[in-house]
């Protein structure tokens, strides 16, 4: 699933919880069953951040990529 539609998935929640949360009958299940959903999306949204943070924290750059020359007085 491509990040803006997880983006989007979470603002649904967000809204579906708090209608739900502030409805004049609440159902505690119905609620509890959104809140679930929503943590697994928050949780797949850290997954992604953190995989992009360390492909791009970890990624060689071009003069780590080339071999240094000894540079010791001599």
């Amino acid at each position: 699933m491509p990040t803006r539609r997880l983006d989007d998935r979470i603002r649904e929640l967000c809204d579906k919880a708090g209608a739900a949360a502030n409805s004049p009958h609440p159902d505690d299940g119905h609620l509890e069953s959104i809140l679930q959903q929503l943590l697994s999306a928050i949780h797949e949204k850290v997954e992604r951040i953190r995989a992009l943070a360390a492909r791009k924290l970890l990624q060689p750059t071009e003069a780590e990529g080339t071999p240094q020359k000894d540079r010791r007085a001599g």
